[in-house]
């Protein structure tokens, strides 16, 4: 295989809008299938040969019982010891499970840098993600000081975030916290995401209206002096956890994104138990009102 070749390879990705065309990169030759769905968005990673190839898995079975939702949903099928495990199952926010492979180069294992997806793709995958912006105005605090936290907090995810935030003494580590926690809360009563399923997509503090004040100085002179004030913006986006692995370049930055993965499903399987217990309890209270009023009537 030339190297024209590879680089032509590297370039390789399914677009990321909704088409009912499913593509699976073999070798040097991209095979194109037909589906009978609708509104799937395909996305593939670059290869060389067939161990190395992105398959996608459709899984829009309809299932009517709760029951069968949360066996659906079971951790079975990820990969427990990573290690000896070839590829790894991902699932997208829309639904579509990827078989990814563990190992990030694959072929390029002895390049310095892996090959990269197009970012008009990774745009697209980007734009249908949800997401939730907050803000806070008039912080009495240096912009600059304010970006310090914000820059360490930007890029991570929720539940990372809310625990390195414990170890940094700065001031204003409290509001940022409480800020990204009430966005967390209107992300999960907006969309029903878990903090394990947000990332901090965007934070920084721009100047505000700054006070300015007279500096008394030696000699009968006088200046001025500013009494910083700032604004804060915070971004919160939810995960696209096939995206983050594939763009993962180490093998252990890729394990970190899969974990994370694993934290989410997790914690997706939890609630849904709850709500369904939840659900159940208020149906036996339903009918023993029922029961209870047609005693009443009798």
């Amino acid at each position: 295989m030339t190297h024209g070749l590879i680089n032509r390879m590297a370039t390789l990705a399914i677009r990321g809008n909704s088409s009912t065309r499913a593509a699976t990169v073999v070798g040097s030759k991209l095979i194109s299938t037909t589906s009978a769905t609708s509104n799937i968005r395909s996305f593939t990673q670059i290869a060389s040969n067939t161990n190395h190839s992105l398959l996608q898995i459709n899984n829009n079975n309809q299932q009517s019982s709760v029951e069968s939702i949360i066996k659906s949903r079971s951790l079975s099928s990820y990969p427990k010891p990573l290690d000896d495990a070839e590829f790894v199952l991902a699932t997208g926010p829309d639904g579509i499970q990827y078989n990814i492979p563990l190992k990030p180069l694959g072929p390029y294992a002895k390049k310095r840098h892996a090959p990269k997806i197009k970012p008009g793709i990774v745009n697209r995958r980007i734009a249908n993600l949800k997401n939730v912006s907050a803000a806070q105005k008039a912080i009495r605090h240096s912009p600059w000081r304010l970006n310090l936290i914000c820059q360490f907090v930007a890029g991570q995810t929720v539940n990372d975030a809310m625990v390195q935030l414990k170890f940094v003494q700065k001031v204003k580590v409290p509001l940022v916290t409480d800020l990204i926690r009430n966005a967390a809360n209107t992300m999960k009563q907006k969309y029903g995401l878990l903090s394990s399923q947000i990332e901090i997509a965007e934070c920084f503090a721009t100047h505000g209206t700054h006070l300015a004040r007279v500096k008394t100085m030696g000699r009968g002179r006088s200046g001025r002096m500013h009494h910083r004030f700032s604004h804060m913006r915070i971004v919160l986006r939810e995960i696209d956890f096939p995206l983050k692995i594939m763009q993962a370049t180490a093998l252990n930055q890729r394990n970190r994104w899969v974990e994370r993965m694993r934290v989410a499903e997790e914690d997706a399987a939890k609630v849904l138990e709850e709500s369904v217990e939840i659900e159940e309890l208020e149906r036996q209270v339903q009918e023993m009102q029922a029961k209870k009023k047609a005693e009443e009537k009798k």
